[in-house]
């Protein structure tokens, strides 16, 4: 490989003007809040992507380094970034290309990432303070031979000394490797967008674990992070996922996945000028009518009237709600339930305050009254709702509380789901254990749902509480994210937020494709579902809760 190119491909990728010259085209990026108000604008956004797998002397070869960091630099293009790669490089064109970030090029509005993956080593000076590096092709293993180590590796001093000259307001850096080193300011902060957070610059880092902590070339941490890339890691769904939002994410998800073995860090580099802000992803969402042309468009009525206006007057069933009092209940299933999965368990008691829960799942009529779309595979006005991801519906919710303020409108809780399902049984089924299921098709599309198909809304019996279609029809999101059992898990009816996993929970629903015998059993109350936030699925939709009457 050329220096001198390499020098130079950095500072061309880095340079909007030079893109500007040569008549590239750059893609801004807006972030919006859900209400519509914009919370920043970035002109540019640039990414480095570094992948080291061919060591040469004493350390692990790391094949899969390079594999990861193309599916990374992929990821990033299409969220719009102009992505320069560099792969196997030696310790001078590593170094080469880190001092090139200090040419101040760009500007405050655009932001930058630096994902290097391969190894990383934590070194002790004579003063017992400690720095990371990130180690190129051709370092000798710093155990036999520092002195030639540490004039061939990059430390994270030499990072952070050039990046102070870079102009983006943002940087972020994702290092697929373990160390530690005195440069970094470890934290952990708490999701979600911070208006005044996104003004601030930031220059934020996450690695794949601590210090002496062994990453595995099958890499765990870029298996999270790509998924968040794809919008998984939005936690609070208001649209666009953050640094602080994908450490979270990264965090806990590479915690369970190794089994503890590895303990990803956050942070941000030691300067006060450049530690308060917080860098932003935009999450892919289908586009909404805007919400001020669905108001001149749409009138949308709760409890009971059924005013509906979208070029005619239809009547709104699929939006009344029944009263879930207050109660305690034992939440899963007994290991002598026929059956069960293990997730189900252990039993538990939980407590739960009093909510409305919608009686039926929302319908492709009042989706698209709200959102101005309907995105569902099987389309017709009655039917539920589906191939709507959990990340969608937070904006529909969000949309839905200023058509229709003060109701307090969201997605139930898991227990409150499984609470409303029972309606004070405690049995199998909200109708008795029914072992052979001779009642089921009375209550829910199971039998039918062979012909592949959802089916109109509540047109099967309810429970006892007036509720629809618990069981079959469509799964429905819930506000949780999935564990695998429920120690831990809240006795007070909250959604379970922490640990954030890699699924949302989603329950009732049969599937449209899958045998009559999979689907009764999966119809029992305490069966338990997930898919990943953006995902989407013909037989998945919802229904909402509302905290006020």
């Amino acid at each position: 490989m050329n220096l001198k190119l390499v020098i130079n491909i950095v500072i061309l990728v880095l340079s909007a003007s030079a893109l500007s010259s040569r008549g590239e085209d750059r893609h801004r990026v807006v972030i919006h809040s859900l209400t519509g108000d914009t919370v920043i604008s970035y002109e540019n956004s640039y990414a480095l992507v570094i992948g080291v797998s061919d060591y040469k002397y004493g350390w692990q070869q790391l094949p899969n380094a390079l594999r990861n960091a193309e599916a990374v630099a992929e990821a990033l293009k299409r969220r719009h970034f102009n992505v320069m790669t560099l792969f196997n490089p030696t310790g001078s064109e590593l170094k080469a290309v880190v001092d090139s970030l200090a040419v101040r090029t760009g500007s405050e509005h655009d932001r930058f990432i630096f994902y290097f993956a391969g190894h990383g080593e934590t070194v002790s000076d004579s003063k017992g303070v400690e720095r990371g590096y990130i180690v190129p092709v051709d370092a000798p293993n710093q155990k036999k031979y520092l002195d030639r180590f540490l004039s061939k590796a990059v430390s994270m001093q030499d990072i952070a000394d050039a990046v102070r000259g870079l102009s983006a307001k943002h940087v972020l850096f994702l290092f697929d490797c373990c160390f530690s080193g005195s440069i970094l300011s470890h934290g952990w902060s708490e999701p979600g967008i911070n208006h005044e957070r996104f003004n601030r610059p930031a220059r934020q880092f996450i690695t794949a674990g601590a210090k002496n902590e062994q990453v595995p070339d099958n890499s765990i941490f870029t298996y999270c992070l790509l998924a968040a890339l794809e919008g998984n890691a939005d936690l609070n769904g208001d649209g666009c996922m953050t640094a602080s939002e994908l450490s979270v994410y990264i965090r806990d998800n590479t915690l369970f996945r190794s089994k503890s073995s590895l303990h990803p860090q956050y942070g941000r580099i030691h300067d006060p000028h450049n530690n308060h802000g917080d860098f932003g992803f935009l999450i892919d969402l289908p586009k909404a009518k805007p919400l001020n042309q669905l108001r001149k468009e749409v009138t949308i009525a709760v409890e009971n009237d059924t005013t509906f206006t979208d070029s005619e007057k239809v009547p709104l069933p699929d939006f009344r709600f029944t009263y879930i009092p207050a109660g305690r209940f034992n939440m899963g299933s007994p290991v002598s339930e026929t059956g069960r999965d293990d997730d189900e368990g252990p039993v538990h008691r939980v407590k739960i305050k009093p909510f409305y829960m919608q009686t039926t799942e929302v319908t492709q009529r009042f989706w698209k009254s709200v959102m101005g779309y309907n995105p569902s595979f099987f389309k017709a006005g009655v039917l539920p709702v589906e191939q709507v991801s959990w990340n969608e519906v937070q904006v529909f919710l969000k949309r839905l509380n200023e058509i229709d303020p003060g109701r307090g409108y969201r997605l139930p809780t898991e227990a409150e789901w499984e609470y409303a399902c029972r309606a004070e049984t405690t049995t199998r089924f909200p109708w008795g254990d029914d072992e052979g299921y001779y009642s089921l098709d009375i209550f829910a599309w199971i039998r039918e749902g062979a012909d592949g198909r959802t089916h109109s809304t509540g047109q099967k019996r309810p429970n006892a509480w007036g509720l629809y279609d618990m069981q079959g029809n469509v799964f429905e999101w819930c506000r949780d994210w999935y564990h695998d059992d429920y120690y831990g898990a809240p006795e007070d009816g909250s959604v379970w937020v922490s640990p954030v996993g890699e699924y949302r929970v989603h329950r009732g629903g049969s599937s449209v494709m899958t045998s009559w015998e999979y689907n009764a059993r999966r119809s029992r109350s305490a069966f338990r579902s997930r898919s990943k936030p953006a995902s989407r699925h013909y037989d998945l939709g919802f229904r909402v809760v509302k905290e006020r009457k």
